[in-house]
């Protein structure tokens, strides 16, 4: 089952620039429960940042099909990172990750 998530250039660098934190982390010091979810986003952000490569020059919207794993991995993501990061961003950047959030809760209903 695939997971259809709309996005552009915008919610892209946004999506990336959020999990830029996975760069800092040691997988090894992570609870056993949050490690899979945490390699999964790790995975994830390699495949999105090679998207942003190859989508830089366009400035059109795109859907970016995840397997369910992944797309599951990521909105826990994302819940989390609101949690914690609350003010990290600004307003635009919030609202983008409050629509990707909303779109993958939707669909792995």
């Amino acid at each position: 089952m695939k997971i259809l998530l709309p996005l552009d250039n915008g919610k892209l660098t946004v999506l990336n620039n959020s999990m830029q934190i996975l760069d800092m982390l040691n997988l090894h010091t992570q609870p056993r429960p949050l490690k899979s979810s945490v390699s999964i986003c790790m995975e994830l952000r390699t495949q999105l940042l090679q998207k942003a490569i190859k989508t830089r020059q366009k400035d059109r919207s795109f859907i970016l099909k995840l397997p369910y794993y992944k797309a599951d991995a990521l909105w826990h993501f994302l819940k989390e990172f609101e949690i914690y990061f609350p003010d990290d961003f600004g307003s635009y950047e919030t609202n983008a990750i409050l629509l990707m959030k909303s779109e993958l809760h939707k669909q792995l209903l």
